[in-house]
């Protein structure tokens, strides 16, 4: 086995082009095992390892600034390389599995009407963010609620949000159309808080929501402006008064 090799030779041997490595040297992501006096650059086996971490993490997207942390942090030898360049693809892989399900959704729910922009959006963040949005419903509400939400939505995801997603685009649409008690949004508010609660379970409460702190109530995207915001909060304090059943629940 040859002890160093100069720049040449290891661009040779890695397929990476000499301009590169002097560009990785210059940005302290791949040093030189060592420069000789005359400033000749060599390198050693070894150093195909940190290497190989910054060709596959450029691959992953991220930029060379955000790739010298990480080097700094994974130190180590060939085979602890590849696990957490493993680590990274499967993280990678399953952004790229949402962003799919997402615009699957998405092209299968604008088959069935023209849809506000506003409105995909919303549907289009919810999906990329559902683990997010999972972990933050832990935080403030029963484990048995989150739980059953996963189980349902996990089982027919792409049916609720259809279902979730015309049934906004509708109430969007009449919020513009009509007055707070109108029959036809009301109907809709109705079908939209029954699939919510269907989700949720028979043993949530809404007063859950008096545990979630001022700053943290948009956490979620609206498909609302705020104007339409505040119109459907009359809307919905009309729906829930003439149930007489402050917790929702659907009679």
């Amino acid at each position: 086995m040859k002890e160093y090799y100069s720049i040449g030779e290891f661009s040779k041997l890695t397929g990476i082009t000499q301009r590169a490595l002097r560009y990785y040297d210059e940005k302290n992501l791949l040093k030189p095992s060592k420069i000789s006096e005359t400033g000749r650059r060599y390198y050693e086996e070894k150093d195909m390892i940190p290497l190989q971490q910054i060709i596959s993490l450029k691959y992953l997207g991220f930029t060379l600034e955000e790739i010298e942390p990480l080097l700094n942090e994974k130190k180590g030898n060939l085979q602890d390389s590849l696990k957490f360049q493993r680590k990274l693809m499967i993280q990678k892989q399953e952004h790229l599995q949402q962003v799919i399900k997402a615009l699957d959704h998405a092209i299968e729910i604008i088959e069935e009407g023209e849809m506000d922009s506003r409105v995909l959006y919303f549907l289009i963040h919810s999906i990329l963010n559902e683990k997010e949005h999972f972990d933050w419903m832990r935080d403030y509400f029963p484990e048995k609620t989150v739980n059953h939400l996963i189980k349902r939505y996990d089982a027919n995801s792409l049916e609720v949000n259809k279902q979730t997603t015309l049934i906004i685009q509708k109430i969007k649409d009449l919020i513009h159309t009509c007055k707070p008690e109108d029959p036809e949004l009301q109907a809709n508010i109705h079908e939209l808080v029954t699939i919510v609660f269907d989700l949720l379970g028979d043993d949530f409460d809404l007063e859950n929501f008096e545990n979630i702190p001022e700053e943290e109530a948009n956490f979620f995207a609206s498909p609302f402006t705020e104007q339409e915001e505040a119109y459907l909060q009359k809307a919905m304090e009309i729906y829930f008064t003439q149930r007489g059943d402050i917790n929702g629940n659907n009679q």
